[in-house]
């Protein structure tokens, strides 16, 4: 006879052993814990017939980028379509092959009805989490998390998604500090939950906690994107040894995009030079990953395109910046065909050397920064670091002090932007506020943890001994 599993729904696998290796799988990947892949390949090796496993195993492979798994489970999942065990695993079976198609309104409607009927389909819901960040519709994401919480107040996967989205959204930051602390308590192994509560901690510019967050869910286990949060986070306080040696990781490597904006971020933000090879062996590991371009994420498509452009390929750069304008306009693709591709477009521009188009480029781009998609509001936070370095390099106060208050109305953190204002005062002759925002910082630097020669902290303290 057939099985339930542990939701209670119903399971077209007869095979103990394969609903065993597929809830563990589950469980593994909802908790961003290693072995879920390996999992499912147990699940489908017990039960060749088992669709949902089938479909699980897509959805993880193509989420970690190995292709090739995603087709094979794809198809295994397809060849079963017509015997379906219930309405749940078809619909699951239409998704896979909405991904698959690159069908993403498809995949999004199929995903929606998932967990409308079934609330505490966690693997759909996650998904659906995915997909409503790449279309910057993070309303709607803490929509559907409030839904799955209102079923299941105490699930630390709906908790955490409350949390995120609360953050993302902006809608209410410390209630999801408060569900997020709250779904770690009761999975304190969920490293899901360590990066939402990571994000928050970061968003507010409470750099102190969001690195002893990252730092002790990489002690529990060395997961990609959390090392990247690691490097990231390091970057912005100065350290460019330890970001380094983040970039480096192999154990596990960095995915090639986050690798691409660590770089970035060094060389532009903090004036680490890098060297030509390092960009040129980028831009030939994106050259190989676009052999399977139509299932990479747009936010993979733009890093690629400024590696090659930064390694000098601009012909290939510009091929990139193509495929972004022919996207679907508007929320389809997370306004990715516009606004995003006015971002590379920009970033080209920087790259030629050419300041003053690359501004009229990322400018209007970078005001509506937040109702883009391709990553969270804390990943897109380079494109307003970039923004505000160029407008310096111009000389544009007024845009300066624009871009400035904004970044430190949300986190009052923000070195770059507290030495920007600085900067502006100098521009203008006013000592007086420039030294107060020099003290600033320095008093900023001494309550974070951040590094004692990153350049504001340096200028700071130039400026005040002068005086």
């Amino acid at each position: 006879m057939a099985y339930t599993d542990a939701l209670g729904y119903a399971v077209s696998t007869t095979s103990s052993a394969a609903l065993a290796a597929y809830e563990q799988g589950v469980e593994l990947w909802l908790r961003w814990r290693s072995g879920a892949l390996e999992a499912l390949d147990l699940a489908v090796a017990c039960d060749p017939r088992f669709a949902l496993a089938h479909c699980t195993r897509a959805y993880m492979a193509w989420r970690m980028g190995k292709v090739d798994v995603a087709l094979d489970a794809h198809a295994k999942a397809m060849a079963l379509a017509d015997v379906a065990y219930d309405e749940r695993e078809h619909w699951h079976i239409q998704t896979v092959d909405a991904m698959q198609r690159n069908a993403t309104e498809e995949t999004l409607t199929s995903l929606e009805r998932i967990a409308a009927q079934f609330s505490n389909d966690r693997m759909a819901m996650r998904l659906l989490s995915f997909n409503y960040i790449a279309r910057g519709d993070y309303l709607q994401g803490l929509a559907q998390a409030r839904r799955g919480l209102a079923a299941h107040p105490d699930d630390p996967q709906f908790l955490t998604m409350a949390a995120f989205f609360l953050e993302q959204s902006n809608e209410d930051p410390n209630t999801g500090l408060q569900l997020g602390l709250r779904a770690l308590e009761a999975d304190p192994g969920n490293l899901y939950t360590y990066h939402a509560v990571g994000h928050n901690y970061q968003a507010r510019g409470d750099y102190r906690n969001a690195l002893a967050t990252f730092e002790r869910a990489n002690s529990l286990e060395r997961y990609a994107h959390l090392l990247w949060h690691l490097g990231e986070v390091q970057a912005i306080l100065g350290d460019t040894r330890i970001t380094q040696d983040y970039w480096d990781s192999t154990a596990p490597s960095l995915p090639l995009f986050e690798r691409i904006e660590l770089r970035w971020r060094l060389e532009i933000l903090r004036q680490a030079p890098v060297q030509q090879e390092i960009w040129k062996d980028l831009a030939a590991e994106g050259e190989r990953l676009l052999e399977h371009a139509d299932y990479l994420t747009i936010w993979m498509h733009h890093w690629i395109g400024l590696a090659f452009a930064r390694a000098g390929d601009m012909e290939k750069a510009q091929q990139q910046l193509e495929r972004l304008r022919q996207l679907p306009e508007g929320r389809a693709s997370g306004h990715w065909s516009t606004l995003g591709a006015d971002l590379l477009a920009g970033e080209m521009a920087f790259i030629r050397g050419d300041l003053a188009t690359a501004v009229q480029h990322m400018a209007p781009a970078v005001r509506r920064i937040h109702e883009m998609g391709g990553g969270s509001r804390e990943q897109k936070d380079i494109f307003q670091d970039v923004l505000l370095e160029l407008q310096r390099r111009l000389g544009h106060v007024d845009e300066v002090i624009e871009l400035a208050q904004r970044r430190l109305h949300r986190n009052p953190n923000h070195l770059q932007s507290l030495a920007a204002l600085a900067w502006v005062y100098q521009q203008s002759g006013q000592t007086s506020l420039q030294h107060q925002t020099c003290q600033e910082i320095i008093n900023r630097a001494q309550a974070a943890p951040i590094y004692p020669h990153a350049p504001a902290v340096l200028e700071a303290r130039k400026v005040l001994a002068a005086t």
